[in-house]
């Protein structure tokens, strides 16, 4: 029986997100190690929200809308653009950035973000991708020791949110 209340290919992405949010879980388990005395418990109990994340999106999804593809390869799970924005002021990055949008972000000591959605990498070392981004903002000199951009103490759902705005900053290709 077709869903009717869903564009073509809905489930195929949703499947993929479900997919990406498990091996995401798996490797942040492994990598970080979890706050819990059950390891599987914990990959348990964040493999669920990331499931409700994604099933919240697909109920958000208009019935008829057709699926950007370009936005959903830089979708950051559990991310917020606006609290990111209010972040990257909060911490200050504009002393180093030029960071669109941003009142004070008017630095030159790093790169200006300006279309930072639109390029290949991600400190010129990481694929630009949210969880390369996401890991850079939350330690950059774990990828790159002798980095300029210091370890501000970013949190992780911090970082998703900062990435978040990043990931709206286009620009022409």
């Amino acid at each position: 029986m077709a869903d009717h209340h869903r564009p073509p290919g809905t489930h195929g992405v949703a499947l993929g997100l479900f997919l990406g949010t498990l091996v995401s879980v798996i490797v942040g388990a492994w990598a970080l190690g979890t706050p819990q005395k059950d390891p599987v418990g914990g990959v348990v109990l964040a493999l669920q929200d990331g499931v409700r994340t994604n099933a919240q999106w697909l109920r958000n999804l208009p019935s008829d809308a057709p699926l950007d593809w370009e936005a959903l390869s830089f979708a950051v799970q559990g991310g917020d653009a606006k609290r990111g924005a209010a972040l990257i002021d909060v911490y200050g990055c504009g002393a180093c950035h030029i960071v669109p949008g941003i009142t004070r972000a008017h630095g030159t000591v790093g790169p200006s973000l300006s279309g930072f959605r639109n390029r290949a990498y991600v400190a010129g070392i990481l694929p630009n991708r949210p969880a390369d981004l996401v890991g850079w903002l939350i330690d950059p000199t774990i990828y790159s020791p002798q980095t300029a951009m210091p370890d501000l103490g970013v949190t992780e759902d911090e970082a998703r949110d900062m990435a978040a705005y990043l990931y709206t900053l286009g620009g022409a290709r």
